[in-house]
């Protein structure tokens, strides 16, 4: 596999790392790992060091240093991130107590009000501007390429489950997130949420032709820690806010709120 000499357009380019607080090397490193991250294919070490700010030589050596820990793969010149990180998420994924209270509420979605469609139910968090995937459910009849996708990373104000979670956070929190731009750009579905009793929609716009309904999972002082989704491209599902299965998403969503110490 050859390395890029460009970054895919339509991925998120990190920014340069700016100085703060703490040890240098570590907010290096953590550069070079979002460089990475942020792409769907295997990078150069030229490639890395432009998209995260850093010097070549240092971007260099950072690469080798994680490659020596597993943290990062590298292939005839090429880097992508390694099996350390699918450890580390894994962990993380379960130890994550929303996730182990919420499955029970998302097996039941799936197999009473969805068995018969191509429709995933699925469990995201935000993290920092982006939708994350921790868990999903599926059926044999649901394409393949969605159960791919799901695992992908989405802008945060282009998908119901991250919207959904956004609508519960301060303004000012939101428009650290997103920037004042999209924020005011997203306010309007935002706003949807609320005056729709928690149920957020997605008509494509995370993927095309896949529509969405989302509810967050709210503690008990109001606080969004993650969000209950279902997804589909079967036209005939009714994913919409006054649908049943969209009250039974908030009902379970409440539910698994409930639980939370």
């Amino acid at each position: 596999m050859t390395p890029s000499k460009t970054q895919p357009v339509s991925e998120p380019v990190p920014s340069a790392p700016t100085r703060r607080p703490g040890v240098q090397s570590v907010d290096r490193a953590f550069a070079a790992l979002g460089a990475l991250q942020h792409s769907s294919i295997p990078l150069s070490v030229q490639d890395v060091a432009r998209n995260s700010g850093l010097d070549r030589t240092v971007a260099h050596r950072l690469l080798k240093t994680l490659s020596a820990h597993k943290m990062v793969n590298e292939e005839r010149g090429a880097y992508q991130l390694g099996p350390m990180t699918v450890l580390m998420a894994a962990r993380y994924t379960e130890s994550f107590l929303v996730r182990r209270l919420a499955l029970p509420y998302m097996v039941d979605l799936q197999s009473r009000d969805l068995a018969h469609s191509s429709a995933t139910v699925n469990l995201s968090i935000v993290v920092d501007d982006v939708s994350a995937v921790l868990e999903r459910i599926w059926t044999p009849s649901t394409p393949l390429d969605l159960v791919l996708s799901s695992g992908d990373l989405f802008p945060v104000d282009r998908t119901a489950t991250g919207r959904s979670i956004l609508a519960y956070l301060d303004e000012d929190i939101v428009e650290s997130i997103l920037g004042p731009e999209r924020h005011a750009q997203a306010r309007p579905a935002l706003q949807r949420v609320r005056t729709n009793g928690g149920i957020a929609v997605s008509e494509g716009e995370a993927i095309p032709g896949v529509r969405a309904l989302a509810a967050a999972v709210l503690t008990k002082d109001g606080s969004p820690v993650a969000s209950i989704g279902i997804s589909s491209p079967d036209p005939d599902l009714p994913l919409t806010p006054e649908s049943a299965v969209a009250a039974k998403l908030v009902r379970s969503a409440h539910a698994v709120g409930k639980m939370l110490a």
